[in-house]
């Protein structure tokens, strides 16, 4: 987990009033903690099997339909409770910046500066992510370390900073353990730009924050067309105190 990840789950539990690892007093031996949880697994697989929805759950989002297994590049083979399992497993280590573009994004637009180019493949250091729900409302986030097929991109050179629209699709990784995953392809309206229109750590963590404010604001069911009502000196504090509470 990035540092960047890690900050903001933290700042959640704050606001929540939770951290994640107390002690609650509650012992419970590893066989007992195993067999809760598979029963809450085929709890929620009979109470969604074969249904087209998909389910956020603490595993992560578990997609059940089954056509859309077949969606899942090289897990085309997987048996349709193969296909769960994995889901289940890999769910919350996913990229879930592009799990949101795919199920939820619509005019999701990328950000990044490329890392390097090899044998038809193309890294960026970091992709930056924009988007809006169906609802109007925007999301931002940011993926590292992104391999893409290099169609598209072979006029551009490492370093470059670019800007692109492209498809988010699902893969099955094989290295260690298999596991569904998020990337890109078929890159569309690529056009080269400044190395400053690629938002920074603290620009990312800036708007967290910002997004965290305003959800535990008593005034955001009166706030109209981003117009903010609140105090102007508390938001102001309140920003400070998650950012340095983060920053440590």
């Amino acid at each position: 987990m990035s540092n960047y990840t890690q900050g903001i789950n933290e700042m959640w539990e704050e606001v929540e009033g939770k951290k994640t690892g107390k002690h609650t007093g509650k012992h419970t031996g590893k066989h007992t903690e195993e067999h809760t949880e598979h029963d809450k697994w085929k709890r929620l697989k009979s109470d969604y099997y074969g249904k087209k929805c998909t389910v956020l759950s603490e595993w992560g989002v578990i997609d059940f339909d089954p056509e859309q297994r077949m969606e899942v590049v090289g897990g085309e083979k997987l048996t349709y409770d193969e296909y769960l399992d994995i889901m289940k497993a890999s769910g919350r280590k996913s990229r879930h910046y592009f799990e949101q573009c795919y199920y939820n994004g619509c005019g999701c637009g990328f950000k990044g500066r490329i890392e390097k180019k090899s044998k038809g493949n193309i890294c960026f250091q970091r992709i930056f992510v924009s988007g809006m729900y169906g609802d109007g409302t925007f999301f931002n986030g940011r993926e590292d370390h992104v391999w893409m097929p290099g169609d598209g991109f072979e006029k551009y050179e490492t370093g470059d900073c670019l800007s692109f629209g492209a498809e988010v699709y699902r893969y099955l990784k094989t290295g260690s353990g298999k596991a569904i995953d998020f990337s890109l392809r078929r890159p569309e309206r690529i056009r080269k730009i400044q190395s400053y229109e690629i938002p920074s750590d603290d620009e990312l963590l800036m708007q967290s924050i910002d997004e965290i404010v305003c959800e535990v604001c008593m005034f955001r069911e009166h706030c109209c067309l981003g117009l903010c009502i609140a105090d102007r000196k508390w938001r102001e504090n309140m920003k400070r105190q998650l950012y340095n509470a983060v920053k440590g």
